[in-house]
């Protein structure tokens, strides 16, 4: 790990066969960040979803059932594919697909190499029905294809070019729109990625229903402007728990967390961490699958915790489960004893620490629990009276 993680106390006594032991629930410190477990392929079928190359997801239930789809821009076709989930948030089922159709025909902006369209599902123009913005990878225009139909069966118009008083708002090339109340104002605002890895703030400063921008300004971190790299994506989430609103995004090099230290309406950015999640070795490295990464953010399977989705060069996604570190439950297996069991990732090991107060939590009783999955349980040697328990991850 980059740092170390620990689950720390909170009191909880419980009484078994006239024995008072009192154990930790805990809570994650390090500011409630969220912990990532190791990436899986998407798939379609018994194959690797992959409708081509450079690969741009976007997860949003497509036709309101409830289930979370794929909307998915690739090369070379310079096309939008949707994957309807057959299955379930907890167990999703993708087969084929089908491209997204505006006007009639199939959403075609063409560009070289990576330039595929990127897609964001939001309610563009507040009407209450899902619309469709899709980034160009050729000249960095923003498209908008309007919601004709219902929220239950989407029909798209044809697509529009955002624009910056009368001209086309662009980002030079390599779009990947993202909509946001950026400056917390109560109006949904567009921030947008670069193919120079850049991040643009377009402040809207027409209505909820009908946006108007003016012209990008580069969004800073660390005292200057941001760039994550090549080919930047942004998404907008609380990543360390705080109840400010941090900045994640992917580029060619990596995915990264900019914390916020401001406000709801002032945004100020750290610069860029790297994010990581448990490898086969052990430990922990930088999230890294490939080129051109373009990354989406969901709460996948609805535990409240974000989950990251990675497009791919070879057009494949990679999903990474997110969690938060700590104790899950307890129970009293026999006089003395504890069982404890924590959230915990695939790969890792874990150290347990005790001590009869929360403030002296230093004697070291296990060490090196190898994970058992999703969640790992360990039970105490016997104990009188009041212990507490801290765990860590083993660096």
């Amino acid at each position: 790990m980059s740092r170390m993680v620990n689950c720390s106390c909170q009191r909880l006594t419980l009484t078994f066969l006239g024995l008072a032991l009192t154990i930790a629930l805990a809570d994650v410190v390090c500011a409630q960040e969220a912990l990532l477990r190791p990436g899986q392929p998407v798939y379609a079928g018994p194959a690797l979803l992959a409708p081509g190359s450079y690969a741009i997801p976007c997860a949003a239930d497509w036709n309101g059932d409830g289930r979370k789809d794929l909307i998915v821009g690739y090369q070379t076709a310079g096309k939008v594919a949707l994957y309807l989930n057959a299955g379930s948030d907890a167990n999703p089922v993708f087969t084929s697909y089908a491209n997204l159709q505006a006007g009639g025909v199939d959403i075609c902006l063409p560009s070289s190499g990576c330039g595929a369209p990127a897609p964001w599902v939001c309610d563009y123009d507040h009407d209450g029905k899902r619309d469709l913005l899709v980034g160009s990878g050729a000249d960095g225009c923003v498209y908008f294809y309007r919601n004709i139909g219902t929220d239950t069966a989407p029909v798209l118009a044809a697509g529009v070019k955002l624009m910056v008083g009368g001209s086309a708002l662009s980002v030079s090339y390599r779009a990947t729109p993202y909509v946001y109340d950026w400056d917390g104002d109560g109006l949904d605002d567009l921030l947008c990625g670069n193919g120079d890895g850049y991040v643009y703030f377009f402040k809207n400063i027409g209505t909820a229903q009908i946006p108007a921008y003016v012209a990008g300004t580069r969004v800073q971190a660390g005292g200057a402007y941001l760039n994550l790299g090549i080919r930047s994506v942004v998404r907008i989430f609380d990543w360390d728990g705080d109840g400010v609103n941090d900045l994640v995004g992917s580029s060619d090099t990596g995915v990264y967390w900019c914390r916020n230290t401001g406000t709801r309406t002032s945004p100020l950015l750290l610069a860029p961490v790297a994010l990581r999640a448990p490898v086969t070795s052990g430990n922990s490295a930088p999230i890294y699958t490939g080129p051109r990464m373009r990354l989406d953010l969901v709460d996948w399977n609805g535990d409240g915790v974000i989950d990251i989705l990675l497009g791919n060069a070879s057009g494949t996604l990679t999903y990474y489960e997110g969690y938060r570190f700590a104790f899950k439950s307890i129970s009293l297996p026999s006089a003395g004893r504890c069982a404890v069991q924590w959230n915990s990732a695939p790969y890792l090991k874990y150290h347990v620490f005790a001590g009869t107060s929360p403030g002296s939590l230093t004697s070291l009783v296990a060490s090196n629990i190898p994970s058992a999955g999703k969640t790992t349980c360990w039970t105490s040697p016997p104990s009188g009276g009041s212990q507490f328990y801290r765990l860590q991850v083993a660096p």
